[in-house]
């Protein structure tokens, strides 16, 4: 597989979705529940091609841990580097991250 030219020549972290994709994380997933010992945070990075794949396991995942008031928020995002804090919360990504809140599911049984 031939990874894509990335526009920009500054270090940029793969896809997490799929071990084999080389392309840059276009969106994040932040996963907000609770089970019976307190707050469970879990988040994910995804190119747009493996987004779909991103929130179904992340949707599995919580109903697996049968998680109450699950809810996933979905950011677009377009960063120079690596961060695993949500856009706006402060997170390593610093000012030049750029995010763009895309949708928030609230994930029933």
């Amino acid at each position: 597989m031939t990874c894509p030219p990335h526009p920009h020549p500054m270090q940029v972290h793969p896809c997490c979705a799929n071990g084999a994709c080389c392309r840059p994380p276009r969106f994040q997933a932040y996963l907000d529940a609770a089970d019976s010992t307190g707050p469970v945070h879990k988040s994910a990075e995804a190119c747009s091609d493996h987004l779909a794949d991103m929130v179904q396991a992340l949707t599995d995942w919580a109903r697996g841990h049968r998680l109450s008031g699950a809810e996933l928020k979905l950011f677009a995002i377009d960063r120079p580097g690596g961060s695993s804090s949500p856009p706006g919360t402060g997170g390593h990504g610093g000012p030049d991250t750029l995010s763009l809140a895309v949708s928030t599911i609230r994930l029933t049984e």
